[in-house]
């Protein structure tokens, strides 16, 4: 099942040559259908909590049904009934495919290379920016608060505080999902980052850092804008 989904195309094989894999971990924006994201993560999530309601309407979704027999799986009216984990499931569910049942690719080479590892302690471009935007005094923060809050999306919304333990950064087959948005948010991230509510740290540690960062993010949000599609954030350790 993995092999389908999980290593195909996304590029991760390319960039992580064998000599990088002991340095920083390598991150992934990757292109999912945003009507099922929140769809299938608030399903799981109350199946963990014991509620199967949620979880029996997504899977009369033509979409899901489809995606689970092209899995193999013909039986998924229940999430005990389905052996993968909570990570496995959302990514395989939602991933959003060509027309050649290949994952769509986002951006050019070079903006997914740069933006998969980027010169930052963890290696990823999100945190970087987060930890060095700024918002502007003289002006309302409503842009500054989208930007942050959007940002946090994809670093922490499927993190310990918010699904309960690790799960989701502790996957099988190296899965580790950090967060997603939806399309509508892809918008308003994109939106936020060209706004005038933020600015640089004035002791950013990489001069030019923040612009090069927002060049090769911004890419990436202009490629899934263009095909309305939600994204995950992943980590590659």
């Amino acid at each position: 099942m993995t092999n389908t989904y999980l290593n195909r195309g996304d590029g991760v094989g390319r960039a992580m040559k064998p000599h990088q894999q002991s340095t920083t971990a390598f991150y992934t924006l990757d292109g999912c259908y945003s009507g099922l994201l929140s769809e299938v993560f608030d399903a799981l999530v109350s199946a963990e909590h014991g509620s199967s309601d949620e979880w029996q309407r997504l899977c009369e979704h033509p979409r899901i049904q489809e995606r689970f027999r092209t899995q193999g799986i013909d039986e998924y009216d229940s999430r005990s009934m389905i052996q993968w984990d909570d990570p496995t499931i959302l990514f395989t569910l939602t991933r959003m495919l060509d027309q050649d049942n290949l994952p769509i690719m986002l951006g050019e080479d070079k903006n997914r290379e740069r933006f998969g590892r980027f010169p930052h302690p963890t290696g990823s471009t999100i945190q970087y920016v987060r930890e060095n935007v700024r918002n502007v005094a003289s002006k309302s923060n409503e842009l500054y608060e989208d930007l942050v809050t959007h940002l946090d999306y994809l670093l922490t919304r499927c993190n310990s505080e918010k699904v309960g333990d690790e799960r989701y950064m502790d996957g099988k087959a190296g899965l580790n999902i950090m967060g997603f948005l939806t399309s509508e948010e892809v918008k308003t991230l994109r939106s936020s980052l060209l706004g005038g509510g933020w600015t640089v740290a004035k002791d950013e540690p990489i001069d030019g850092g923040i612009r090069d960062a927002m060049r090769h993010l911004n890419a990436l949000l202009l490629a899934a804008e263009r095909h309305g599609a939600g994204l995950i954030h992943r980590m590659h350790a």
